[in-house]
């Protein structure tokens, strides 16, 4: 019996140095959640929000030293200097648009209706002027011009330009076109005449075949 109680007393020593090391174990443990929950929570703050509730908010920390700060500003500084000196630059050359004049628009009357079923440039008869811009309307004058064109039934295209008969060669920029069958006013844009007196006329030619028909024309000139 006595060997009995000694052999318990050995059992209990040892299952209470166990019992000792697990607490201690815990104990360490739980202080170094709780040191890094204190650590986690230092960086945050609280505020009162709706109702004088207190709200949690964590805390902006500034990283950046004052050489990182002496950078950023430097940088923003030649950007500035950047945006500004290409705004000045953009503004410098923007064309500066002429002094305004009042100008006339006289046109010169194309006779029709001509048609034609050549494939080529053929003359359109009885379309014949003779135009000096600089004598007759002075050096500032811009010509263009216009005519009701059509193709049969729609069918291809109806083509037409100005050619510069004195010269023999296609006013450049004079060639005007449509598809529809039904007669429609055409415009070219600007044109540059040759200087001096020269005669011009009307030539036509069709894209098929198809009949193609100048109804009229007129050239337009503002000075």
């Amino acid at each position: 019996m006595k060997r009995f109680f000694n052999n318990l007393e050995k059992y209990l020593k040892f299952y209470f140095l166990i019992a000792i090391i697990a607490l201690s174990g815990s104990f360490f443990f739980l202080l170094n959640r709780l040191y890094k929950v204190e650590s986690y929570l230092a960086n945050f703050s609280t505020i009162k929000g709706d109702g004088g509730k207190e709200v949690l908010v964590q805390k902006i920390v500034d990283t950046c030293g004052e050489d990182c700060k002496s950078q950023i500003e430097s940088a923003v500084s030649k950007a500035v200097a950047t945006i500004s000196a290409t705004t000045k630059t953009a503004v410098q050359n923007q064309p500066v648009p002429p002094a305004s004049k009042n100008k006339q628009t006289t046109y010169i009357s194309l006779s029709g209706p001509i048609t034609t079923t050549a494939t080529g440039w053929v003359d359109a008869a009885g379309t014949d002027v003779y135009i000096d811009l600089v004598n007759d309307y002075g050096k500032d004058t811009w010509v263009s011009w216009e005519a009701f064109l059509s193709v049969a039934n729609g069918n291809g295209t109806a083509f037409a330009r100005l050619y510069d008969v004195t010269h023999s060669i296609a006013v450049n920029g004079s060639e005007i076109s449509t598809t529809k069958g039904d007669s429609t006013q055409v415009s070219s844009g600007n044109l540059n005449l040759w200087s001096g007196r020269n005669l011009y006329r009307v030539q036509l030619k069709s894209l098929n075949s198809f009949v193609v028909t100048f109804g009229s024309g007129r050239i337009k000139v503002s000075y």
